[in-house]
């Protein structure tokens, strides 16, 4: 059985599906047993989706910015 220090140092993997079929049947059994490996895993879940939507903003306000700057310039 896997231990809490093997799922941390397998959570990126299994969260981006990179693990074997194996190895990810090992980490879910794991987690069904741990509540402080799921709450960890719950948490890495949630900062990679914020994350993802802070670049997925950060994206859209630098294209906000360079069409503004555009109009501005173009305006001149």
């Amino acid at each position: 059985m896997l231990r809490c220090r093997d799922i941390a140092h397998e959570a990126d993997a299994y969260l981006d599906g990179e693990l074997s079929s194996l190895m990810r049947l090992r980490v879910r059994l794991h987690l069904s047993m741990c509540h402080g490996c799921s709450a960890f895993m719950e948490q890495m879940r949630t900062t990679r989706r914020l994350v993802k939507a802070e670049a997925q903003a950060s994206d859209s306000d630098d294209a906000k910015i360079d069409d503004i700057l555009s109009a501005f310039h173009t305006k001149k």
